[in-house]
């Protein structure tokens, strides 16, 4: 806990670097997810096996006394009332994004995925916070921020020209939605913190996620679901302590930066990271040429206009 306590306090460089790492850490996460996921031959195992990772490195916030102490209020609010039940789902639209990125990563590529994911983020972003649905202000669509919607489709649209073949319309539809859910996670997450902190909504996230995917996983194997033998490589079951790692340095370095220039630096490192994957792990599906590199540039120019910087 002293970790986050030095972070915390680290200047603005220094955070910005972190939310960039966080950003890298992302798009690892769901890149090993996918690979894990094609080897089982089920996104959503590699889903399962990301949460409960994620579940046990975030559970080491509770060893934090002041963390246990914003928990404890945070459950008297849910008994008393005062704080509604269905705010603490954050982690069920959390599931739709790593199942969705376990499916989908290994087949249109994690340049591709980031581009239409970040996308999609954009423009449910904007109506979210056009309602309030986050925190409660509300944010005007100003003309840059309806632009950068513009600039957003005008990427995905560029990235998708590198398609060999048919473009898989599907899977980017999939991730179109995770988009949303990642939107949605992030707008109940932070009721949650504004009601407790950062730590306490970061280790409800991941077993709410955990148990979505695990009642997802029971019915499919219902229905006769078949997986394939676990893999050996050690590094396929890291996603999880990838995803914690990003929970950890958001909450360690918002404060500093806020949330908009947190997102920003993120992205940035989610861009970058996806194409130098497609390029180290090349995908079928898709070439890394100057249109997916245009649109990921593209998109990083999106983000700048959605955040409403000056």
């Amino acid at each position: 806990m002293c970790a986050i306590f030095l972070i915390e306090k680290a200047s603005v460089p220094i955070s910005i670097t972190l939310a960039f790492i966080a950003g890298v850490a992302a798009t690892l996460q769901a890149g090993i997810s996918g690979q894990l996921a094609k080897e089982l031959n089920d996104g959503i195992m590699a889903a399962l096996v990301s949460n409960i990772g994620g579940t046990i490195f975030t559970a080491l916030f509770l060893l934090n006394p002041n963390v246990r102490k914003q928990a404890k209020k945070l459950f008297k609010a849910v008994v008393s009332g005062n704080f509604a039940k269905w705010q603490l789902l954050g982690g069920v639209a959390g599931a739709v994004y790593i199942s969705t990125a376990s499916s989908t990563v290994s087949i249109i590529g994690t340049g591709l995925f980031t581009v239409v994911l970040v996308a999609s983020q954009n423009v449910s972003g904007i109506i979210v916070d056009k309602f309030g649905f986050s925190s409660g202000s509300k944010r005007k669509i100003t003309p840059k921020r309806a632009l950068a919607v513009v600039i957003g489709i005008v990427a995905v649209l560029l990235s998708v020209s590198e398609f060999e073949g048919k473009i898989l319309w599907l899977p980017i539809l999939a991730v179109v939605i995770a988009g949303l859910a990642v939107t949605i996670q992030f707008a109940l997450n932070g009721r949650v913190t504004k009601a407790s902190n950062s730590q306490v909504s970061a280790f409800i996230n991941f077993p709410m996620s955990m148990f979505a995917v695990l009642i997802t996983l029971i019915v499919m194997n219902l229905f006769g679901k078949n997986w394939n033998s676990w893999p050996d490589q050690w590094w396929l079951y890291s996603a999880g302590f990838l995803g914690a790692v990003v929970v950890f340095l958001a909450a360690a370095t918002i404060r500093t930066l806020g949330v908009l220039l947190f997102g920003l630096a993120s992205v940035a490192g989610q861009l970058i990271t996806s194409i130098a994957l497609d390029v180290i792990l090349p995908n079928a599906n898709i070439n890394v040429g100057w249109a997916l590199i245009s649109g990921a540039g593209l998109m990083l120019l999106a983000v700048y206009l959605a955040s409403d910087l000056r």
